[in-house]
């Protein structure tokens, strides 16, 4: 690097079959940079592709201070791709990013700043977020149960001792209310979202690449709506207009599977193909550039706008836990701080039965006025399909915490009626409750989920997320920072409605069987999961209809 610290990186090169020596000629290079691994993705090389994975600094064998993602990072990325297109033997000139996760990331910043012109000429960053304080370790200023990466983080990105002690001293800041704990100077400097207008600019496609139980779906999916907007010249936190265009240069794959999983090399090479080898696949004629697995139906679909539904539908919390259409009388319900299993803990209001079934497709939002016995308050809110034999499945939750409700009017999306759609928070301090109600606004994960005729939707409000449930690498609400702990424990809350008091949650609704399967694609079977095959296909792009 230019500051004198030297960057380990392992190569793969195409070989001659017939001799099984390295081919002769030039090859296009596939990047990797990533703080995980020495290894490469050979699956690439067979097809003409050098490939080559680099060491962050301050892992593995990489020299320098471990910086998580900082500015010198930026600049190692930079440098990286200059290495692989000119100094690199056997390289032709031509870069692609690889990646998941951290090695998603560092695609992002790279091609954010390699400037116009630049050997990088497409990236494929997989799961990977576009704010990690809201999605991965604080979301909306509650601990989730990935938090504790943190502290094993240093173990995965090689144990070193410059890895080992930033995160040790990042955790420390966090859980004790800390600006770590916070969206301030160390989180701002670190959201991926701010990356979109310079991938842009740069002239750099990128296939985007989650899972519905991805810990960084809700970032995925508004990563490609910034993608398309800064395309299209508006603003990139924004939500896409349902009128605008869609290029095929910006896409997204969203499966059924967690983090890392899901993954095809098949359609990798297609993209570096498109991009690197400049092959006529008609993938940037696309019109349609979301591609996404629908859960209940086990099919694929194309789809073209985010979000996809431009007006919610808004039930209304009522009276022996129904929640309707119309607006309620006045009244409110009572509910406990402490674990599901404890008795008063829990509140729940469904639907009647959807006779003709629905398609629930993107972010939820809840608003929930509610009161407190302490100067704070934890409400968690799950959405549940349920069959008419009782059987219960989740399908999405989200959560908030009392003293970081303070809205970014800025950032939260709405749709075209004025309803709250995705609450964004600030999480910039904490502004404690007084014992007046207060309305407090939920981002609940985007999902696209079949309602079959006959179900309902049920809402529950919780306080507290079971602590089984916390084991693993999960995004869900666990756990509090010390300040919060000691502001909420021991909290009964008044969830209120009424006309004055409207508690709600707004549902991305469509008509049943709304989107058309994709051509070509097979239901998943214990052999595995097929992929959209008409991924590259034309079309409209305009949102599927009531």
């Amino acid at each position: 690097m230019d500051d004198g610290v030297t960057l380990t990186a392992t190569v793969a090169y195409p070989t001659d079959p017939a001799t099984g020596r390295r081919a002769a000629g030039r090859f296009p290079v596939i990047l990797q940079q990533t703080p995980y691994t020495d290894e490469v993705n050979s699956f690439f090389v067979p097809y003409g592709y050098i490939f080559a994975t680099v060491r962050s600094r301050g892992t593995g064998t990489s020299g320098g201070e471990f910086g998580y993602v900082s500015a010198r990072d930026h600049r190692d990325g930079v440098l990286a791709v200059d290495w692989a297109a000119h100094e690199l033997d056997g390289s032709n000139g031509i870069v692609g990013g690889y990646g998941c996760s951290y090695a998603g990331e560092t695609q992002l910043y790279t091609a954010a700043n390699v400037g116009r012109g630049s050997p990088l000429k497409a990236i494929i960053p997989t799961c990977t977020a576009q704010d990690y304080l809201r999605e991965t370790f604080l979301v909306d200023g509650i601990l989730t149960g990935d938090f504790p990466f943190l502290s094993r983080a240093a173990a995965s990105v090689g144990d070193t001792p410059s890895a080992k002690a930033f995160f040790a001293d990042l955790v420390e800041n966090i859980l004790s209310g800390g600006d770590a704990a916070y969206n301030r100077d160390f989180w701002r400097a670190r959201q991926p979202i701010t990356f979109a207008q310079g991938i842009v600019d740069n002239d750099i496609p990128a296939l985007l690449w989650s899972g519905w139980d991805d810990v960084v779906i809700r970032g995925a999916t508004e990563f490609y709506a910034a993608l398309q907007n800064a395309y299209h010249d508006r603003p990139i936190q924004a939500p896409m207009d349902p009128r605008q265009p869609t290029t095929g240069r910006y896409q997204i794959i969203v499966g059924p599977w967690g983090h890392g999983q899901g993954l095809d090399n098949t359609i990798m090479l297609e993209w570096y193909d498109t991009w690197l080898k400049r092959k006529n696949t008609g993938i940037e004629r696309t019109g349609t550039p979301m591609h996404l697995y629908e859960l209940r139906t086990n099919r694929w679909i194309n789809a073209g706008h985010y979000p996809m539904v431009p007006d919610y539908t808004t039930y209304h919390l009522h009276a022996n836990g129904a929640l309707k259409p119309s607006r309620s009388s006045r009244g409110s319900d009572p509910i406990a701080w402490a674990q599901p299993s404890v008795a008063g803990s829990t509140l729940t209001y469904s639907t009647p039965p959807l006779a003709d079934g629905a398609t629930l497709a993107g972010p939820v939002s809840a608003a929930v006025y509610a009161s407190s016995s302490n100067t704070n308050l934890q409400l968690i809110a799950g959405l549940a399909d349920v069959a008419p034999d009782g059987t219960v499945v989740p399908i999405t939750f989200g959560a908030v915490l009392g003293s970081q409700r303070a809205l970014d009017p800025a950032r939260s999306w709405r749709d075209r009626n004025g309803t709250i759609i995705r609450p964004f928070t600030r999480q910039t301090g904490d502004d404690y409750l007084t014992p007046s109600v207060t309305r407090f606004d939920i981002a609940l994960h985007p999902r696209l989920w079949a309602v079959l005729p006959g179900h309902s939707l049920r809402l529950t409000l919780t306080t507290q997320t079971p602590e089984a449930a916390c084991a693993g690498f999960n995004i869900l609400p666990c756990a509090l920072t010390a300040p919060s702990q000691a502001s909420v424990a021991g909290g009964v809350y008044r969830i209120q409605r009424g006309p004055a008091w409207p508690s709600s949650v707004s549902l991305p609704l469509l008509r049943a069987g709304c989107f058309r399967t994709a051509a070509g694609a097979v239901t998943p079977t214990s052999g595995g999961l097929s992929q959209p095959m008409d991924w590259s296909v034309g079309g409209t792009g305009r949102p599927c209809r009531r």
